[in-house]
């Protein structure tokens, strides 16, 4: 439950807008990454799910159903591949620094490249090639955003407790 309100706040209040409209920058995905790494598959795909739903709930006139259940998807995946690639435990150097940006990079585009636009089209009838540059957009911010925050972290949680 902390997860989810640091994530609603994230998307709250440490974001700003870009070119794609009802699309942000955000710490948000870097807090799922993190806390996947805590909390594992299951307690971070309801951490996604969750603080997409508080934001989307407080701040839209609809709740967008699509692009929650995507975020709880992300979760889910993120959560699986922090689990097997033993981010916490095992040392973090270059190389798990690539497999778990690599595995991240395959989460956004599947989460936010396809399964969100996809459930827009399909449910909403929303325009299919908005829905889809607007998913590739927030699915290259997001990796960017894990990439960054995510990799200092845990290079950062390596260097002080596992050294």
């Amino acid at each position: 439950m902390i997860w989810s309100l640091i994530g609603f706040c994230a998307y709250q209040y440490v974001s700003v807008g870009i070119s794609v409209p009802n699309s942000l920058l955000s710490l948000e995905p870097a807090v799922l990454a993190v806390a996947s790494f805590f909390l594992g598959p299951i307690g971070t795909m309801g951490t996604g799910f969750l603080s997409h739903f508080l934001y989307d709930s407080l701040n839209y006139s609809i709740v967008w159903w699509t692009w929650i259940l995507a975020e709880g998807i992300a979760g889910l995946m993120l959560g699986l591949v922090s689990r097997r690639l033993e981010l916490l435990r095992r040392p973090f150097d270059l190389k798990r620094c690539l497999q778990f940006n690599m595995w991240q990079t395959l989460v956004n585009f599947l989460a936010w490249g396809v399964i969100a636009p996809l459930g827009d089209y399909l449910i909403y009838k929303s325009n299919w090639t908005f829905v889809f540059e607007q998913g590739l957009t927030i699915a290259a911010v997001n990796t960017i955003v894990i990439a960054i925050v995510g990799s200092l972290f845990l290079f950062l949680y390596n260097y002080f407790y596992n050294s």
